[in-house]
């Protein structure tokens, strides 16, 4: 049986001798994990498709223990190497965070197409850490682990239904986050997140030291 879909990468690491464990969040089957075998040979053809963060074609045959990356051809890349190491970081951040909110198998198109939104607006996008609250918050929306409506601070309340309903353009003309606001409200999403997967981020020290 084969899957043949679109996905982004959201984990990858070195697997044996020579290939790469991949984790990809697909557009029709969720969160997949699959082998791209030869992946780490300097004359791979793979190896250039499933950098981190690249939103990519795929045909990934189902294995008994463990699926197999068929083919893969890059569909966009963001370009996530050519950004400064804090942006980068925090991107991959916000791709662990994927990564540890989602079961695999189970689709869900508006998570993925919130993430493939968010990597085609970080490049063009000067107010990033609004934007990666707004991706935080959205997220666990979409996955059923927050709302607003069941907030009592009516102040709070209302920031966060703007926050959950308008879209990142929007967002950037009528909300203003100073650097002390991000880091707590950051703190506070990572809290539940941490809370809710039942492990530490991996990438939270590159954020918060």
């Amino acid at each position: 049986m084969y899957i043949q879909t679109e996905g982004i990468i959201i984990s990858h690491k070195d697997f044996q001798e020579a290939d790469k464990l991949l984790t990809i969040y697909t557009k029709t089957h969720g969160k997949i994990s699959c082998i791209a075998k030869g992946a780490r040979r300097p004359r791979s053809k793979k190896a250039g498709h499933i950098e981190l963060g690249t939103w990519c074609k795929l045909l990934v045959a189902r294995g008994k223990n463990i699926d197999l990356l068929c083919e893969v051809e890059t569909k966009r890349a963001f370009g996530l190497d050519n950004l400064t190491f804090t942006k980068s970081s925090q991107i991959y951040h916000l791709l662990e965070l994927v990564d540890y909110l989602t079961e695999q198998h189970q689709a869900n198109e508006r998570v993925f197409s919130l993430l493939a939104n968010f990597l085609k607006k970080v490049n063009s996008n000067e107010n990033f850490k609004l934007l990666a609250s707004v991706f935080k918050i959205k997220l666990l929306s979409n996955l059923g682990f927050f709302s607003s409506h069941n907030l009592k601070n009516s102040d709070l309340k209302k920031f966060f239904e703007t926050l959950e309903s308008q879209g990142f353009d929007k967002l950037q003309d009528t909300i203003k986050l100073e650097d002390k606001n991000y880091l707590k409200l950051s703190a506070f999403l990572d809290s539940m997140i941490e809370n809710l997967a039942q492990r530490k981020l991996k990438t939270a020290r590159f954020i918060y030291g």
